[in-house]
């Protein structure tokens, strides 16, 4: 797999590699060693193919998570008097 991984950096990398004809693209990919298989899907551009050939998914989800911080110091004190207020209110 590793080979086929080093290949599509390459062909990343290679602008004429990437614009290559599929006659030229398949030869690369012969002199690279990748088994027909994998060049029969690389060539014609066959994903679901070349993820069942390789083992893997292309569904990947990345996210950050970002934990609450808590609030400030000026946030608690400004959130504190509003409370107070409301308890010692007599009218109520």
């Amino acid at each position: 797999m590793s080979n086929v991984i080093d290949f599509l950096e390459r062909l990343g990398q290679d602008a004429d590699l990437a614009g290559a004809s599929g006659e030229m693209l398949e030869e690369a990919l012969r002199e690279s060693g990748i088994d027909p298989a994998l060049r029969v899907a690389l060539v014609g551009k066959d994903q679901r193919t070349l993820e069942a050939l390789l083992g893997v998914q292309s569904n990947v989800c990345c996210l950050i998570w970002k934990e609450d911080e808590e609030p400030k110091e000026d946030e608690e004190e400004e959130e504190e008097p509003e409370e107070e207020e409301e308890k010692s209110d007599p009218k109520d």
